[in-house]
């Protein structure tokens, strides 16, 4: 301690600190001028939501459950079974088998259809690539994240499967959230 003379004031005199102590206190305080001086954003609201019931708004450019795609006109698939899309996908989770269409029965509008279509989601990482890859458009991936089960081959989507309308159950986050 030190007096300082004509004050009434005690100075207290400390040691500087030492040891990984004073390098944690400098990362906290250049953290939080960090945030001051980059304008940190407010939560405002509740932040807990009810899952079941409120679904968390997900992004437009959310890659979620794959979808195949039909014509709308003509009704005929849109997947000519050239498997690009099974080639660029990194997992290796999706198998294509091609097959010649027919005069009598056409499926697709290319000379080929696919067969075969499959997904495996327990392997899938939602990447997008086969999404990319498709030069038809053929296949593209919705906004639904609800993909649980119980048994791994209940996991594996079929032709079938993915034809079919998926249920719409995860909003979209409007512009601005």
């Amino acid at each position: 301690m030190g007096f300082h003379p004509g004050s009434d004031v005690v100075a207290v005199q400390r040691a500087p600190k030492r040891g990984p102590a004073r390098s944690l206190w400098r990362i906290f305080v250049e953290t939080l001028r960090g945030l001051m001086t980059t304008g940190a954003r407010v939560i405002e609201g509740p932040v807990t939501i009810q899952y079941p019931e409120e679904k968390v708004p997900v992004y437009p450019r959310f890659r979620g459950r794959h979808k195949l795609h039909r014509f709308e006109d003509t009704g005929l698939e849109k997947c000519v079974g050239c498997s690009l899309c099974a080639a660029a996908c990194p997992a290796d989770c999706i198998r294509v088998v091609a097959a010649e269409n027919t005069p009598e029965h056409r499926v697709s509008a290319g000379e080929r259809y696919a067969a075969v279509y499959e997904i495996n989601l327990s392997r899938c990482i939602f990447c997008g690539y086969c999404e990319v890859a498709c030069p038809f458009d053929a296949i593209t991936m919705g906004h639904d994240y609800e993909l649980s089960a119980y048994e791994r081959s209940d996991l594996i989507f079929t032709k079938e499967m993915l034809l079919a309308e998926p249920i719409e159950r995860a909003p979209l986050r409007r512009e601005g959230e």
